[in-house]
């Protein structure tokens, strides 16, 4: 750790960077050891390193909170790292100091931000600071380091997921938030306890997501995490039940708890008082939910509320949405891909580079296909670059087969209503679209379009944003070729070109722009 301690760590988003430089001067004004990242790193200091550095030798970290700061990773990068380090000795809002400078909260995250007392950015800079003064002074020492990930039980095939994990903390924050809201009634109301569904299409890092909160979020566990793999079973209740209990039995036994002689029926609520008898909260993991699960299956896979057990079920489906709170694997963001695939292969020159952009583009941002194409051009030992890879994809089965494999999948789930849609928009040459302009193309004027959105949605194919339909487009493109494949008489190009005539004229997708 680095010798100097630091009262105050300044956390800001470039938007906020005049107000933070304010602050700064009116904490220093008043005798406070302030870090502020454009003043106290040497051009000689590795960036990442000497802010870590800085946070584990301040007593507070002060976020400004607005909407831009939640969309910044680096600020994000700090906000973790110092609640993780709070969280070991619980004292997150004592340690976490929060300016809030929208009219709301929704987008504060942990929930525990959320609940605890925060400033205004409406305040006098005088009394901002006299209140961090006042905060910083009650507490005592460095935040620290965050608590080391190797105290307890990790499955050793879950380790590629950390290692290669990229950003994503809006959805850690999320998943965080929604296990733990019921515990802060008067920022979110929850009836149901601790359960939280997380979906996505297959390859968008659902597991992984888990996998990365569970390894940051241990500490938050005492009780532990326990990973249960439902991959072996379908969507039969007595299959289902069958494969839950033989799992549950597994994590138990693994970490000493004797059920022997304990009937199936009982297990849940025989686990469930020894747990309430601990009085630790645990997180179970119910990964792999088969396709077709759904609200009926709710008794037979979580363990009663109220003993001290945190509930994660992870599946491809949209099953859940009127029961409990979802948290949706959608796409990395650009610079989250491109980080990503610079671990297997950075771009030759600026020309590769912008053949990279247009591939994560194509590929809908999916992380599975990113990684196979990541793999393949690692592999390919220079022979090839993401300049040569979008027509590779076309040519070489191989690498087509790895891309696809997570998007046929789903494909294969699909009536031909959805595979027309979905390749009718590919055509158009769009992946978002007002849903009336879909319906009111001629050839689909036999379809029940609103059915066939709501089918693609609970497959995590669909997403929508108001009026606005958003589909993923790998999936199109598998899709076209299963249409193909299916040798129906495709949709005239007329219509294609008049829909995104259509399209581009929407009010909504003028607003966008």
């Amino acid at each position: 750790m680095s010798d100097a301690i630091y009262d105050v760590f300044l956390s800001f988003s470039g938007d906020d960077r005049n107000f933070g430089r304010a602050l700064a001067r009116r904490l220093r004004s008043q005798g406070m050891v302030v870090f502020l990242d454009e003043d106290g790193i040497a051009c000689s200091d590795s960036i990442t390193e000497r802010i870590d550095l800085a946070l584990q030798g301040s007593k507070t970290l002060v976020a400004y909170y607005s909407a831009s700061y939640g969309r910044r990773p680096a600020c994000q990068h700090e906000l973790m790292a110092a609640f993780l380090a709070a969280q070991r000795e619980d004292a997150v809002r004592q340690r976490i100091l929060v300016i809030n400078p929208e009219p709301g909260t929704d987008h504060i995250h942990p929930i525990e931000l959320a609940d605890a007392k925060f400033a205004l950015a409406e305040e006098r800079t005088t009394d901002l600071a006299r209140w961090i003064v006042t905060k910083t002074r009650e507490v005592n020492g460095p935040l620290g380091p965050p608590p080391p990930f190797e105290g307890h039980l990790w499955p050793f095939q879950l380790t590629p997921y950390v290692r290669r994990f990229f950003g994503r903390y809006r959805q850690l924050w999320s998943l965080h938030t929604e296990l733990h809201a019921s515990m802060y009634p008067v920022v979110s109301e929850r009836a149901y306890g601790s359960f939280v569904s997380v979906r996505g299409l297959p390859g968008s890092g659902k597991t992984a997501l888990v996998a990365n909160y569970a390894w940051r979020f241990g500490a938050a566990f005492p009780g532990g995490v326990h990973w249960l793999s439902l991959a072996e079973a379908d969507s039969r209740p007595d299959r289902l039940q069958s494969v839950y209990y033989s799992e549950l039995r597994r994590a138990c036994r693994d970490v000493g708890m004797d059920l022997e002689g304990v009937p199936d029926r009982q297990l849940p609520s025989t686990v469930a008082r020894r747990l309430g008898k601990t009085n630790t909260a645990s997180l179970w993991i119910v990964d792999d939910l088969p396709h077709g699960c759904g609200p009926g299956d709710l008794d037979r896979l979580v363990l009663p509320a109220g003993c001290g057990a945190h509930t994660i079920l992870v599946g491809r489906d949209d099953a859940f949405q009127d029961h409990l709170s979802v948290v949706h694997t959608g796409p990395l963001t650009p610079a989250e891909a491109d980080e990503m695939l610079d671990w297997y292969r950075k771009p030759d020159d600026d020309v590769d580079r912008k053949s990279r952009q247009c591939l994560i583009r194509d590929l809908g941002g999916n992380p599975g296909p990113l990684v196979a194409l990541g793999r393949y051009l690692r592999d390919r030992q220079g022979f090839s670059s993401y300049r040569t890879a979008g027509d590779e994809l076309t040519t070489r089965p191989r690498l087509r087969d790895a891309v696809f494999e997570d998007a046929r999948r789903v494909v294969d789930l699909m009536g031909v209503d959805e595979l027309a849609l979905l390749d009718f928009v590919s055509r158009a040459d769009l992946h978002e679209f007002p849903g009336r302009l879909i319906a009111a193309v001629p050839s689909f004027g036999a379809v029940d379009v609103g059915a066939v959105l709501s089918r693609l949605l609970s497959l995590s194919a669909a997403t929508r944003n108001g009026t606005l339909w958003l589909l993923d487009p790998l999936t199109m493109r598998a899709a076209g070729e299963r249409y193909q494949a299916l040798g129906v008489k495709p949709i005239p190009a007329a219509e294609v070109s008049d829909f995104r005539d259509e399209v581009a004229k929407a009010p909504e997708m003028l607003r966008k722009t």
